[in-house]
Protein backbone atom coordinates (compact mmCIF):
# COMPACT_ATOMS: atom_id res chain seq x y z
CA UNK A 1 0.00 0.00 0.00
CA UNK A 2 1.13 3.60 -1.44
CA UNK A 3 2.03 5.41 1.91
CA UNK A 4 3.23 9.21 1.38
CA UNK A 5 6.16 10.37 3.91
CA UNK A 6 6.86 13.90 5.65
CA UNK A 7 10.11 15.12 7.07
CA UNK A 8 10.13 16.39 10.82
CA UNK A 9 8.06 19.94 9.69
CA UNK A 10 5.54 17.82 8.31
CA UNK A 11 6.82 18.77 4.89
CA UNK A 12 5.92 16.55 2.14
CA UNK A 13 8.71 14.35 1.04
CA UNK A 14 7.46 11.57 -1.47
CA UNK A 15 6.32 8.43 -1.56
CA UNK A 16 7.10 4.43 -0.29
CA UNK A 17 5.36 1.64 0.45
CA UNK A 18 4.04 0.26 4.02
CA UNK A 19 4.23 -3.06 4.62
CA UNK A 20 1.13 -5.66 5.56
CA UNK A 21 1.52 -6.64 8.76
CA UNK A 22 2.55 -10.58 8.70
CA UNK A 23 0.80 -11.34 12.37
CA UNK A 24 -2.29 -9.11 11.65
CA UNK A 25 -3.62 -9.38 7.84
CA UNK A 26 -5.55 -6.14 6.95
CA UNK A 27 -2.98 -3.83 9.48
CA UNK A 28 -0.58 -1.70 7.51
CA UNK A 29 2.76 -1.60 9.19
CA UNK A 30 3.55 2.30 8.50
CA UNK A 31 7.24 3.70 8.15
CA UNK A 32 8.14 6.43 10.46
CA UNK A 33 6.37 9.98 9.91
CA UNK A 34 4.36 8.72 7.06
CA UNK A 35 0.72 8.72 6.80
CA UNK A 36 -2.01 7.03 4.47
CA UNK A 37 -3.68 10.53 3.35
CA UNK A 38 -2.55 11.07 -0.03
CA UNK A 39 -1.81 15.09 0.26
CA UNK A 40 -3.64 17.30 -2.59
CA UNK A 41 -3.73 16.55 -6.31
CA UNK A 42 -3.26 20.19 -7.15
CA UNK A 43 -0.05 21.59 -5.82
CA UNK A 44 0.62 25.11 -6.95
CA UNK A 45 4.49 26.10 -7.30
CA UNK A 46 4.70 28.42 -4.65
CA UNK A 47 2.67 26.06 -1.77
CA UNK A 48 4.06 22.54 -0.22
CA UNK A 49 1.91 19.70 1.63
CA UNK A 50 2.57 20.10 5.56
CA UNK A 51 0.83 17.12 7.43
CA UNK A 52 -0.41 18.39 10.69
CA UNK A 53 -1.07 14.86 12.10
CA UNK A 54 -4.82 14.69 10.71
CA UNK A 55 -4.83 16.59 6.99
CA UNK A 56 -2.46 18.16 4.63
CA UNK A 57 -2.92 21.75 4.84
CA UNK A 58 -0.74 23.68 2.06
CA UNK A 59 1.47 26.13 3.15
CA UNK A 60 4.11 28.46 1.70
CA UNK A 61 6.97 26.67 -0.35
CA UNK A 62 10.34 28.17 1.25
CA UNK A 63 12.54 30.54 -1.05
CA UNK A 64 16.33 29.42 -1.01
CA UNK A 65 17.60 32.41 1.08
CA UNK A 66 20.89 34.32 -0.24
CA UNK A 67 24.25 33.55 0.16
CA UNK A 68 25.97 35.39 3.00
CA UNK A 69 27.89 37.91 2.46
CA UNK A 70 30.51 36.64 4.46
CA UNK A 71 30.34 32.95 2.68
CA UNK A 72 33.97 32.30 1.38
CA UNK A 73 32.99 30.95 -2.43
CA UNK A 74 30.36 33.83 -2.65
CA UNK A 75 34.05 36.59 -2.09
CA UNK A 76 35.80 34.13 -4.10
CA UNK A 77 33.14 34.55 -6.86
CA UNK A 78 33.09 37.98 -6.62
CA UNK A 79 36.70 38.32 -6.51
CA UNK A 80 37.22 36.52 -9.61
CA UNK A 81 34.98 38.36 -11.51
CA UNK A 82 36.38 41.57 -10.36
CA UNK A 83 39.72 40.09 -11.56
CA UNK A 84 39.26 38.73 -15.06
CA UNK A 85 43.51 38.67 -14.89
CA UNK A 86 43.18 35.73 -12.01
CA UNK A 87 40.83 34.14 -13.02
CA UNK A 88 42.36 33.27 -16.62
CA UNK A 89 45.16 32.32 -14.40
CA UNK A 90 43.38 29.41 -13.08
CA UNK A 91 41.26 28.28 -15.45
Amino acid sequence: MIAYQFDRAGLYQGETLADESPLEPGVWLLPARCTLKAPPAEIPDDRWPRWNGVAWDLVNRPRPSAPADDDPVVKLQQFLAANPDVAALLG
